[in-house]
């Protein structure tokens, strides 16, 4: 990682959980979650910022698999990349 994608990360990570702030829940710490899309390396994916529970969690992404994830939450992950790229 460079120094511009490490400023970016921290920057989208600063957003606080874009999951949480779609549900209301408040501002919460967040990691970066790499949307994976086929065919494309997993350095060049576009990133949201997650917390840990809505990443790695048993109620997060990589917890239930995507399709899960959309219909438990009623979004997905392209969604929740379009709200906080508004932010930016």
């Amino acid at each position: 990682m460079n120094k511009a994608q490490r400023k970016h990360f921290d920057k989208l990570a600063s957003l606080g959980c874009a999951l949480c702030r779609h549900l209301e829940l408040g501002e919460t710490a967040a990691h970066i979650h790499h949307i994976r899309r086929l065919g494309m390396p997993r350095q060049m994916s576009p990133v949201i910022p997650l917390c840990p529970g809505h990443h790695t969690g048993n109620q997060g992404v990589h917890g239930m698999g995507k399709k899960a994830f959309a219909t438990y939450y009623g979004v997905t992950e392209e969604d929740l990349l379009e709200q906080t790229q508004a932010l930016m």
